[in-house]
């Protein structure tokens, strides 16, 4: 019988006849097979003769003697190779399909009492390392990062996302959708074209039975994203705009904000559209973004490009400026949303503080947002300090021109056009409910 050396080794290695092919077929067959056992025949065969005295070698298979042992040689590679296989059973990532099951996945899912119970993965080799994938997710816990992916190892098209409607959503208003009653609710959100929905909601259901924590119920959706081009001339005369109505009522995004509203001025170009008193950082051009005037010389819908911070961008020469609280001073744009002032510290301004700037490509009216530095943070916050400030993106980038400049305009701007939240103001808040178990 043929020997390896006594190296140690480790993984495949360690079972020294075994097949390439992974995971092997069951049982062994194929060109992999006969061409490994005919190379271990030879082996076992010139072991064989270096035993027999030199008087009775036959470098053929002629003699009788030769023969038999040809015939016992076939055998004994033939059990080799199969207790080999076996061997490589006992590990998960050689284990082979028909065994595959009673080896691994009924540890992964013990309660499974028929077919109904198991998860349906096309391919030998995704449906073992979907399993591998569950022994490290069931180690780490039931956690909301192993259900996302538990749901994700199902399908590599999707993408998972949960969402605990009381945590991420809190009850702001008493009578608003979730209360303390929905602490243990999810919604569970897949984002992608799986190869087949249905199948990967039944095995949705199986993985997260394994996953989630025994008392958290969930709600199960299949969330679309629209993406939409735009196509235009070199002069910017001709585009296309589309809009795909006939779903939408089935594909919202339910904890999406829909809309901000407020009052705003066209600037001179008339491609730019500002409203100093919000940021709008949310909107997002990419996905249709669209601006309404509701009355007024410039009133109709404009479709959003982009949005801007300062209107010119980085700027070295000192500007004067003055503040909505009466502080004044000189500053430097040192990028195209960043403003810096040596001598003045911008975190001592309260929250929707504005800076004006008379002259300069920048000139115009500015919301502050966030202070920069080591003890950087947003504006109006406690023990935030610093000498170079962000200012908040509110100013809109429209595709075409409006009718004139004006001031004082009532717009309607779509954050996210399946988005259902509307802002909400709240003059007060009761959090007892919070603390309630």
């Amino acid at each position: 019988m043929a020997h390896d050396d006594d190296a140690p080794k480790t993984g495949e290695d360690a079972a020294p006849f075994a097949l390439v092919q992974n995971p092997a077929p069951n049982p062994v067959s194929g060109q992999a097979y006969l061409t490994d056992k005919a190379a271990l025949v030879q082996r076992i065969m010139a072991t064989f003769r270096a035993v027999l005295p030199s008087n009775y070698v036959a470098q053929t298979n002629g003699p009788w003697y030769s023969l038999q042992f040809q015939a016992m040689a076939e055998q004994l590679a033939e059990i080799q190779i199969t207790t080999t296989e076996i061997y490589k059973d006992t590990t998960f990532d050689f284990t082979r399909t028909d065994f595959l099951w009673q080896v691994l996945g009924s540890l992964v899912f013990p309660g499974a009492t028929d077919r109904s119970g198991i998860p349906q993965i096309d391919g030998d080799t995704a449906y073992r390392e979907f399993l591998h994938k569950m022994v490290r997710l069931l180690l780490d816990g039931a956690t909301k990062a192993s259900m996302e992916s538990g749901l994700e190892a199902l399908d590599p098209n999707v993408v998972a996302t949960i969402t605990e409607r009381y945590l991420e959503s809190p009850p702001r208003d008493p009578n608003g959708a979730f209360t303390i009653e929905d602490q243990f609710l999810v919604d569970i959100f897949i984002d992608g074209f799986p190869v087949d929905p249905f199948v990967l909601q039944r095995n949705a259901e199986i993985v997260l039975a394994a996953l989630k924590p025994a008392h958290v119920l969930y709600g199960y959706s299949y969330l679309f994203t629209d993406a939409f081009d735009q196509i235009a001339s070199d002069d910017g005369g001709l585009s296309l705009d589309l809009d795909s109505y006939y779903y939408d009522d089935l594909r919202k995004w339910c904890l999406g904000a829909q809309r901000i509203s407020g009052t705003g001025d066209t600037l001179s170009l008339r491609t730019l559209f500002t409203d100093p008193d919000v940021s709008f950082a949310s909107v997002r051009p990419g996905l249709g973004c669209v601006l309404i005037i509701e009355s007024g010389v410039n009133a109709g819908r404009y479709r959003v490009t982009g949005t801007r911070a300062l209107l010119s961008g980085a700027d070295a020469t000192p500007r004067a400026y003055t503040l909505s609280t009466g502080a004044t001073g000189t500053l430097t744009a040192v990028s195209g949303e960043t403003v810096e002032d040596a001598t003045q510290d911008w975190g001592a301004f309260p929250v929707d503080t504005t800076l004006t700037l008379a002259d300069g490509p920048n000139a115009g009216t500015y919301r502050l947002d966030t202070v920069l530095g080591p003890a950087g943070g947003p504006i109006g916050t406690v023990g935030v300090s610093g000498t170079q400030v962000r200012v908040s993106r509110s100013t809109l980038v429209l595709a075409r021109r409006m009718p004139s400049a004006a001031t004082g305009q009532a717009y309607t701007v779509t954050v996210d056009r399946l988005g259902v939240q509307v802002p909400r103001p709240v003059a007060g808040e009761d959090v007892s409910l919070q603390f309630v178990l």
